[in-house]
């Protein structure tokens, strides 16, 4: 090979490698910035995963939540009641014309009756002279020395048409109680001479009045005890 031919080898030869037009620096920017997209790229669809599942969980538990006679009433047609169809009630359900159901009772008993439709003897927040005040009752009961039992309550003569009243009989006369609310004036029957009374306001405002009443020729029945009693039933009512 001679020296003409070694020239245009040379020359034929590629020149040398131009200057890298970037940088370390660029290199770890540009890997920066696609790990980002990347992890935007997960957290979109994550995100969007999640709203879809949530978007058929509210919905199942819409339409799982509507009860089903609802469904079935809204569906059904109404039923067309022609001149000899029957009509709602019939049979023993539905009460007589002019006479009662065998269903139902004549009269609904009162609070504390028997179920035969008379007053019983207890009946809560009752007022007047015919029917003892059950909650009175058993607090006055469970003044009074001794076991009294709050059936054996009777009106008592403190009693009117507007207080709620409560009395027990005892060894001597009678004790009785009966509240009277806020305004109205304790108004009652004249008591037996040697009769001890106790007035006492309430926690509402009325009036609480208990008294012991003597039988004939007999004194008054925890005559020293009557303002206690009051003084511990007054802030019940």
């Amino acid at each position: 090979m001679d020296e003409q031919e070694l020239r245009s080898l040379f020359s034929a030869a590629p020149p040398d490698a131009p200057s890298p037009t970037f940088s370390r620096d660029d290199i770890v920017r540009e890997s920066r910035r696609q790990t980002v997209r990347r992890r935007n790229r997960i957290t979109t669809g994550v995100s969007a995963v999640a709203l879809v599942v949530a978007g058929f969980g509210a919905y199942g538990v819409l339409s799982g939540g509507t009860p089903k006679s609802m469904t079935a009433a809204d569906n059904a047609a109404p039923a067309q009641s022609g001149p000899g169809s029957a009509q709602p009630g019939d049979g023993s359900m539905r009460p007589e014309i002019g006479g009662e159901s065998p269903n139902f009772p004549a009269q609904p008993p009162q609070q504390g009756g028997a179920g035969d439709g008379k007053t019983g003897q207890l009946a809560e927040g009752a007022s007047g002279c015919e029917q003892v005040d059950g909650e009175l009752a058993i607090a006055l009961a469970g003044e009074l020395p001794g076991h009294v039992a709050a059936t054996r309550a009777v009106p008592g003569g403190a009693c009117s048409t507007v207080s709620r009243s409560a009395g027990f009989p005892v060894p001597g006369g009678e004790v009785a109680a009966a509240v009277y609310p806020k305004g109205i004036p304790e108004v009652f029957k004249s008591q037996p001479a040697g009769t001890v009374t106790a007035r006492v306001g309430t926690a509402s405002g009325g009036v609480l009045v208990l008294v012991s009443v003597p039988s004939p020729g007999a004194a008054a029945p925890y005559a020293g005890q009557v303002d206690r009693f009051a003084q511990d039933l007054a802030p019940r009512f």
